[in-house]
């Protein structure tokens, strides 16, 4: 027997019927953190406060000769922790009839951690599943591990630029609330910019009072916590945002980590997964508003051809010696840009899938920038005579380079025909120069202009600042100009104001592609 109580694993005590230690076996040493000289002839220290009733009404079970089987209770360790327990109680029947209770006690507190653990994250997936709007589900998420896990639950998402936003915050009465907008990230920085820029997660255990190094660049939540931790959001590798909890109350372990490492798997699934249905969704209604257009615009031009067509088989037929040649002029020319115009539109979509699908092969040759603006200018002559424009063009000099001519062609092509297009019969300015070792193109027109709000998207695939109703076409010209400079090395940018007109500006290396 006293091998049984000396080698077994559980906490083995004897508590004589007024809660004095009669016995204390190793394990009791290891799980409590009192010595058995410590405890022995004393009552015994391990039972809290608000626990005391319950243990005398125990020792009166033992006297009566009731057994205590399986009863969890909390008892606590030397170092003031709580931990939960189970625990089997029988009386012991000492020589000269004195009753003892012999109890065994397992430390349930791990067990107990990790079922609550996993409740918690089956709560936080059955949270994060419930919508597609993870802006309110990460919301909710964060509520969940307060005060249970933190005093304070952040989460933080990488936008444009390398800025951080904090998208979702839980906290307590005392955690100061935290700026949405955390600015750039900054590897030497927070917390959370260093596990956002390493993928890796960071733990602080147990800060103390010391202001510890670096503690300056700590955010204000992190500065006032007794230990926190931070780990990465993922998305197939690469980190998206980041998870962080802190506390003035937990000391955050290996446990806390794996859990909140857990935690930020599930949510950086959630996000990716609103993020492509979002993606879908745009791209079902691009697709929708692109058949609309598409079905419209190639109509247009083929309905041209056959009403003037017609009109001219209408004249021939009542006069086949009376269709004078000007007439007949007029009508072919009609014919012939409404051609181009179809030919164009077929050209963009086939253009289209090439990038779509990465196929877009430059050839290279070595020509004069100054050349290829003018050339396309001049074949820009019968329209601009038709609109009124009057064309301004600028190329003192040679700007020589290494470029795919018909590329190059397309792009200039698409700039000059919007500034016709939008111009509105107004002057347009076209220059060519070389400076500080870029080639540089600039296409202005003094027509519409475009809203700040649509600067950017102008560049977007079938995206337009003004209704197709009135200015026709795919909108895939600036689109497919951008990708083809971005190809060559280059940049395109725009320069806008509303009513007063936009200036398009290229940039290319000499020695692209």
């Amino acid at each position: 027997m006293q091998a049984i109580i000396q080698s077994s694993p559980a906490a083995i005590t004897l508590l004589e019927l007024d809660g004095t230690v009669r016995l204390w076996n190793p394990a009791a040493e290891r799980i409590f953190g009192w010595k058995t000289e410590e405890v022995l002839g004393r009552f015994t220290p391990v039972v809290p406060e608000d626990k005391r009733a319950e243990l005398h009404d125990n020792l009166a079970r033992i006297a009566r000769g009731e057994s205590i089987l399986g009863q969890e209770t909390r008892r606590t360790r030397r170092d003031g922790i709580t931990i939960e327990v189970t625990l089997w109680s029988t009386a012991l029947h000492a020589a000269g009839g004195q009753t003892l209770c012999l109890t065994v006690i397992a430390d349930m507190t791990e067990r107990k951690r990790a079922e609550e653990a996993l409740r918690f994250l089956a709560e936080a997936c059955t949270v994060l599943a419930s919508s597609l709007e993870y802006e309110v589900t990460l919301e909710r998420v964060a509520h969940l591990a307060v005060p249970t896990y933190a005093d304070g639950c952040y989460v933080y998402l990488l936008g444009e630029g390398g800025t951080v936003s904090c998208v979702a915050t839980a906290r307590d009465g005392e955690q100061r609330e935290l700026p949405r907008k955390l600015g750039p990230l900054a590897p030497g920085g927070s917390a959370v910019s260093r596990v956002i820029t390493s993928g890796q997660p960071e733990l602080c255990a147990d800060r103390g009072h010391a202001p510890a190094p670096g503690e300056d660049v700590l955010l204000p939540c992190e500065r006032a916590a007794r230990s926190y931790l931070c780990v990465p959001l993922l998305v197939r590798g690469q980190p998206i945002g980041a998870l962080s909890f802190v506390s003035a109350r937990h000391s955050y372990d290996a446990q806390h980590l794996a859990l909140a490492r857990e935690l930020a798997r599930l949510a950086a699934l959630a996000i990716d997964n609103a993020r492509l249905y979002r993606e879908a969704r745009d791209a079902i209604r691009l697709r929708e508003e692109f058949l609309s257009i598409a079905s419209h615009e190639l109509r247009t031009p083929i309905t041209a051809i056959q009403l003037h067509v017609q009109e001219l088989l209408r004249q021939l037929s009542r006069n086949p010696e009376g269709l004078g040649p000007e007439r007949l002029r007029r009508g072919l020319e009609v014919a012939d840009r409404q051609v181009k115009r179809q030919l164009h539109l077929v050209n963009d979509l086939l253009d289209v899938s090439r990038l779509g699908a990465g196929r877009l092969v430059l050839r290279p040759e070595s020509l004069d920038l100054s050349v290829l603006v003018r050339e396309v200018a001049e074949r820009f002559e019968p329209e601009l005579a038709r609109t009124g424009s009057r064309l301004t063009l600028e190329a003192p000099a040679p700007v020589p380079g290494n470029w795919d001519r018909l590329r190059l062609e397309q792009v200039v092509t698409n700039l000059l025909a919007n500034a016709v297009k939008y111009g509105q019969g107004n002057p347009i300015g076209l220059s060519v120069e070389a400076r500080d070792g870029l080639a540089r193109l600039a296409v202005s027109d003094t027509g519409i202009g475009i809203a700040p709000e649509h600067l950017e998207r102008v560049f977007g695939r079938f995206e337009r600042a003004v209704s197709e109703r009135h200015y026709g076409g795919f909108g895939l010209g600036l689109w497919i100009s951008r990708r083809i400079i971005e190809t060559m090395g280059g940049h395109i940018s725009v320069s806008s104001q509303l009513g007063v007109g936009s200036t398009f500006r290229v940039e290319l290396p000499p020695g692209s592609a």
